[in-house]
């Protein structure tokens, strides 16, 4: 990977699209350019680079699946690796460029990509959470918590958003039940020394 395609990565990534199209399809980054065309709402075309990526990307997989979504027609389904490699970062995407509407369409099928893996509503809560859109990141990643008790992060996720909404009484239940899984979860001591 080049210096320049780094920067247009990052570029994208950051929200900033002028020239990122051009670049990616220039230069045979497919699953990239399909990506752009998802922002684009051209799901002919991003199809195409989905495609041709596929054989040589499994992003171009996903891709396809995303796109499937967005149709409301599934018929493949995602691997473990790609929900948990790909999923969490393109919400980011999405939600970075106001795409609503595809986002709308991706959750809808969290169950689905729960039946193959469980960490997905977990995911979908952090991409929320690092947006600071903090109503659907508690619903999911108490969903998540339903299904994966025992995972310290997901408390941590949740004491700390109740601790940034002044619910200390919560904050406290949920860095207690973190430690109790794993003592010396970091965060969560850190966490509980400031309150």
């Amino acid at each position: 990977m080049t210096i320049k395609y780094k920067q247009v990565k990052q570029d994208f990534l950051s929200g900033r699209f002028k020239g990122c199209r051009d670049y990616f399809e220039s230069h045979n980054y497919y699953s990239e350019a399909g990506y752009c065309y998802m922002i684009l709402n051209n799901f002919a075309k991003a199809k195409e680079q989905f495609e041709k990526a596929k054989v040589s990307d499994i992003r171009g997989h996903w891709g396809l699946l995303l796109l499937q979504m967005q149709e409301e027609k599934i018929s493949m389904a995602p691997t473990y690796f790609e929900v948990r490699n790909f999923l969490e970062i393109d919400l980011d995407i999405f939600i970075t460029y106001c795409k609503g509407d595809i986002v709308q369409q991706i959750i809808k099928y969290a169950d689905y990509m729960a039946f193959y893996n469980l960490e997905c509503y977990k995911f979908i809560g952090r991409a929320f959470w690092a947006h600071n859109i903090m109503p659907a990141a508690m619903f999911f990643l108490n969903k998540a918590k339903e299904k994966l008790y025992n995972d310290p992060e997901l408390h941590y996720l949740l004491a700390y958003i109740y601790y940034t909404n002044n619910d200390i009484s919560n904050c406290k239940k949920e860095i207690e039940a973190c430690l109790s899984i794993l003592p010396q979860y970091a965060p969560a001591l850190m966490l509980s020394q400031k309150i």
